[in-house]
């Protein structure tokens, strides 16, 4: 299909004001903190952000402030139980490049996928053929991965006319166009019962980029999620399959770099779970493919077990905490080397610590040598220490493993 004589004449100009005007948004500042954000609670809901606009934070300083840290809040507000949110975002991002940008995310690990795309092709004037094609490849790509449970929600490709820094007569021409990609949208998502078509806010109106505005875009989007997860789910407490060679493969990246050094900083997280719940020792493990170890341990002296014999490959195993009041009344656990023997075990509680791709490669876990409860603030608050370990572990490794510069992550936006 020939492109009107309108878009020949408009795609210079709208480049040549995105590169110039000191009010385009390609000059706003850009979170560049880490993608992965979190709500607190129990048994997280997991959702993965892929896209370009709103998602990468313009106007804000970290992603805490812009549309993830809010979506995860939002849902977390809604269904009273944790948020992760992942992000693989970049403002230049285009939906023929959405598949590439998704080799080597595991898409198993999310209860959600949200979908932002179609800025930058509205912007280009694309051809309506050539958005279908490109989205619907990127549609099947997702499909094709996600697991049956998992949904996908595709946002609307916004509007720029209510901008009053656009240019009037280019934002017409930009949201005439945009609304010929959404209704492909509509129409491709409509074919794909795993996928949910998102509208734009009907009250849409032109605000600065910022924290609040994120948070309004956040709420009809966490209202959508929200409805179509399984409350019943039960993630928090089912084994699910460990992919043993890349989880082998993010556990000794991560110790060739750590090495044997002491690591006073995470002694001191260690020391701070074993003090909040005044247990009789508190450890950082990591699970090899034959042994637990221990890398920071308060309390008690460092142990090696078998990995059969090990709590926290029981907890790796799992996307929640795993909580064990009296080890001794479990058959399950009542012969392990530490229950029977010494020290002596009775209760357990861990969380998994994951590498940013995803791989749980150890737990942090308390244990004492009584019988305990565990409530549901104890499993917030661990939680919440285990995601400090995780961050501190991480600090210098990007999402696909390499180091990195300093607190700089992989997926930015430029």
């Amino acid at each position: 299909m020939l492109h009107p004589a309108t878009h020949v004449v408009a795609r210079p100009l709208i480049r040549a004001w995105l590169s110039t005007s000191p009010h385009s948004w390609e000059r706003h500042v850009v979170a560049t903190d880490s993608p992965h954000l979190h709500a607190p609670g129990t048994d997280p809901d997991r959702v993965l952000i892929v896209g370009d606009g709103a998602a990468t934070g313009r106007g804000v300083r970290t992603h805490e402030l812009g549309l993830p840290g809010h979506l995860a809040r939002s849902l977390t507000a809604l269904t009273g139980r944790a948020t992760d949110v992942d992000i693989v975002v970049d403002g230049r991002m285009t939906a023929r490049q959405g598949p590439a940008s998704l080799v080597g995310v595991d898409l198993a690990r999310f209860d959600a996928v949200v979908l932002s795309f179609g800025a930058n092709e509205a912007l280009a004037l694309i051809d309506v053929d050539a958005w279908r094609d490109d989205l619907s490849a990127l549609l099947d790509d997702v499909a094709g991965r996600a697991p049956a449970a998992t949904t996908t929600f595709v946002l609307a490709v916004p509007s720029f006319g209510s901008n009053p820094h656009f240019p009037a007569r280019l934002g017409r021409v930009v949201d005439r166009n945009a609304v010929r990609l959404n209704t492909a949208t509509r129409h491709l998502v409509a074919d794909r019962p795993s996928m949910v078509f998102v509208p734009e806010a009907e009250d849409h109106a032109f605000e600065t980029e910022s924290a609040p505005v994120y948070a309004r875009w956040a709420a009809p989007i966490a209202l959508n999620i929200s409805g179509r997860l399984d409350p019943a789910r039960p993630l928090a407490v089912k084994t699910v399959p460990l992919d043993e060679p890349a989880r082998q493969r993010a556990l000794e990246r991560l110790e060739r770099r750590l090495g044997a050094d002491d690591d006073p900083e995470l002694d001191d997280l260690t020391e701070r779970a074993r003090r909040l719940f005044g247990t009789t020792l508190a450890a950082v493990t990591l699970v090899r493919s034959d042994t637990q170890v221990m890398r920071s341990v308060a309390g008690a002296e460092p142990l090696t077990v078998p990995r059969p014999e090990s709590f926290c490959d029981t907890t790796i195993r799992r996307t929640g905490h795993l909580v064990i009041e009296d080890a001794s009344l479990d058959s399950r656990y009542a012969d392990y080397s530490v229950v029977a023997g010494e020290p002596g075990i009775r209760f357990y509680a861990g969380y998994p610590i994951e590498s940013p791709d995803g791989q749980r490669i150890g737990a942090l876990c308390v244990m004492d040598q009584e019988a305990r409860r565990f409530s549901t603030a104890d499993a917030t608050a661990l939680r919440s220490l285990a995601l400090a370990v995780q961050r501190h572990l991480f600090r210098h490794e990007s999402d696909d493993g390499r180091p990195v510069d300093g607190e700089a992550r992989l997926h930015d936006d430029g």
